[in-house]
């Protein structure tokens, strides 16, 4: 092979290498959307007002830190969609932001009443078509579908009647704007990650 062409290929890959290294993104990017629904004796619980919701403005505290609210959320009176800023979200963390407490088989209320498993009423947690024992700690990924349900309804009800009633429109969120200016999640990209994707990409 010829040394001019070795040279021209070689200056050929730096120079677009390099240029693709300067545009690319400085950040890595959380945001993502996942759909569920919470029902108690067979009637959906109304998690629409505004006491559920995270202010559009509020995603920082004090000290320029993301809050906790800002990892996952809901926006706007949409109860449906749950937007998720952080890959380390679990479906305890939403809730808790949202003042209710939830374990294996109880769920607590911001005003302090509780439900229990009973021998006559049990929790039901259906992801994705799939029944869970718990959710606290179970990692929100995208376009996930959840139910949680309370009540004596036979797990066939509750799949039928209730999780098929969950919205599955969360995947086309994703490629909408945030209402909020959240950036929890983002993280700077590491020099080595930005230097393959701007050669290797």
């Amino acid at each position: 092979m010829p040394k001019n062409l070795i040279l021209g290929i070689t200056i050929g890959i730096v120079v677009i290498g390099t240029a693709r290294f300067l545009w690319a993104p400085l950040e890595k990017t959380t945001h993502y959307h996942a759909n569920w629904a919470v029902y108690i004796d067979d009637v959906r619980l109304d998690l629409s007002s505004d006491r559920y919701m995270e202010d559009v403005s509020s995603c920082y505290g004090s000290d320029g830190h993301v809050t906790p609210e800002s990892r996952v959320h809901m926006h706007l009176g949409e109860q449906d969609i749950v937007h998720i800023h952080h890959d380390g979200a679990a479906w305890g963390h939403l809730l808790t932001n949202l003042g209710l407490g939830v374990g294996e088989g109880f769920l607590i209320f911001p005003d302090g009443t509780s439900l229990f498993d009973t021998e006559d009423k049990r929790f039901t947690y259906v992801l994705n078509g799939q029944i869970l024992t718990s959710i606290h700690n179970q990692l929100i990924s995208s376009a996930d579908r959840m139910l949680i349900s309370y009540g004596s309804e036979s797990i066939d009800s509750v799949l039928k009647n209730q999780f098929s009633d969950v919205m599955s429109n969360a995947s086309e969120y994703n490629d909408k704007a945030d209402p909020a200016t959240c950036s929890g999640g983002h993280e700077p990209l590491p020099l080595l990650d930005r230097l393959k994707l701007a050669f290797w990409g």
